[in-house]
């Protein structure tokens, strides 16, 4: 059994005896070598998996097997994240009572909501923020209750207005606790309405079911629709054993009916991605249900079916899923809020140039993820990854927000770049100035956005 095999089956919540003998028959041999023990820390650090495998080691007792360093390296990651998790905790708190006295629903998502039901940990994993779902007809009522707590919003938006959330999204704009320690993400939908996902909102308010958080009375989504959320929020590229854990074992913890499950595939549009998420699932667990796979029909040729083919061939070749990885979205989604807040076109160019060198020249190291051939880095591969990297960076944000808003973002990125010249002559509000009335350090709100992962 390699590491990504072990740490993928200790990653389950429920291990049967056979299991743990398998896990513990690979873990043993640990014991005579201490740089084998940092080296399977360095693994699960690495794929963002060591605070919920330190509580698994302990759990079924082979934390012994490691040395007192290598047990205090875990526990460290373990503490640091549960710490983070808990103070983001606190300022949730603050917010959902004051939903709950204004009589205001809300649903926590996603790993926010698992600490409470069956992983009942708070620390099992680092988050980035506290993403909730509300009705779109409460957004004023709640963006007030923001602004009486304190909070700060991230940027003015892309039309430069705090008080309206762009028509073509699902989020409003990202809320900052005035401690910095809180980042929350408030939607009104599971997926943009830019893509050709279409998620019934009433249906999943009319399923949610009761949540206690920590004695505040909220609600989360129905199984079926928390696994349809996992599968739309999974990653092509950001896709591993932390981001496919949570969907194996919600289906391993808790009954899930499958013939609703399917009626809200199939009406979500969503055959084509469910079947990649349940593939790149069965890779890490034995709990997908072949016949779920077999009632995902391949259908035509699209982005994510052949990513799909290629990710099971690399798979094939190298004995783990993480030869794909990374979070290359996410960079440039970082640069395009740092380009928003800054106004001057000194700055804005900076940001702009930027971007288009990750949109047009990725990293061959990255290129070569995008292609699934990190592991045969060839001159043909090299070269082949260098042609396709603007396509797939292009492509990785058109799976999230769709074809059509990606190029509009992108030509109004073009264009507020050439005009951004005029803001050294215009009287309007620039974000950092909204932030220094408030008494607000600029490098604060960087920080923050740097530490998103």
């Amino acid at each position: 059994m390699n590491t990504f095999k072990l740490t993928a089956l200790l990653s389950h919540i429920q291990l049967t005896p056979q299991e743990l003998e398998m896990c513990k028959a690979a873990l043993k041999p640990l014991q005579s070598s201490i740089d084998d023990q940092h080296a399977f820390y360095e693994y699960c650090l690495q794929w963002k998996l060591a605070p919920w495998l330190y509580l698994q080691l302990q759990k079924h007792g082979f934390i012994s097997f490691f040395d007192k360093k290598v047990i205090a390296r875990f526990e460290n990651t373990y503490q640091e994240v549960k710490l983070e998790n808990e103070n983001r905790n606190v300022i949730a708190k603050q917010f959902l009572q004051a939903f709950h006295d204004h009589n205001i629903d809300v649903i926590i998502l996603k790993g926010n909501a698992f600490t409470q039901t069956f992983y009942g940990d708070v620390g099992y994993k680092k988050m980035n923020d506290f993403d909730i779902l509300i009705k779109f007809e409460d957004w004023p009522k709640i963006e007030q209750i923001y602004y009486d707590l304190g909070y700060i919003p991230l940027g003015f938006g892309w039309s430069g207005e705090k008080q309206k959330p762009a028509k073509y999204s699902h989020t409003s704009l990202p809320f900052i606790s005035t401690d910095f320690k809180c980042i929350i993400g408030t939607q009104w939908g599971l997926k943009s309405p830019t893509t050709h996902f279409t998620v019934d909102t009433k249906e999943i308010w009319d399923t949610a079911v009761p949540l206690d958080f920590y004695g505040i009375p909220c609600k989360q989504l129905s199984p079926e629709y928390n696994l349809i959320h996992l599968i739309l929020h999974l990653g092509v590229f950001k896709c591993g054993t932390r981001d496919c854990m949570d969907l194996y074992n919600l289906i391993q913890s808790t009954p899930i009916d499958t013939e609703k499950l399917f009626a809200i595939i199939e009406k979500s549009k969503a055959i084509q991605k469910s079947r990649y998420a349940l593939e790149m699932c069965r890779l890490c667990s034995d709990y997908i249900p072949e016949e779920w796979i077999q009632r995902l029909p391949e259908g035509k040729p699209s982005f994510i079916n052949t990513r799909l083919r290629k990710r099971l061939v690399m798979f094939e070749e190298v004995g783990d899923m993480h030869g794909s990885y990374n979070d290359y979205f996410q960079d440039i989604e970082k640069n395009v809020i740092y380009y928003n807040l800054f106004p001057q076109f000194h700055k804005r160019i900076y940001f702009f140039a930027k971007i288009l060198r990750l949109l047009y020249f990725p990293e061959i190291k990255f290129a070569l993820k995008f292609i699934d051939k990190s592991h045969q880095p060839t001159l043909l591969n090299k070269l082949k990854a260098r042609l396709l990297g603007p396509w797939f960076s292009f492509s990785m944000i058109a799976q999230e927000i769709g074809w059509k808003v990606t190029i509009l973002l992108f030509v109004k990125l073009c264009i507020d770049t050439l005009i951004s010249p005029l803001n050294y002559f215009t009287s309007k509000e620039s974000y950092f100035q909204y932030l220094k009335k408030k008494g607000i350090e600029a490098h604060q709100i960087k920080k923050l956005v740097q530490n998103v992962q």
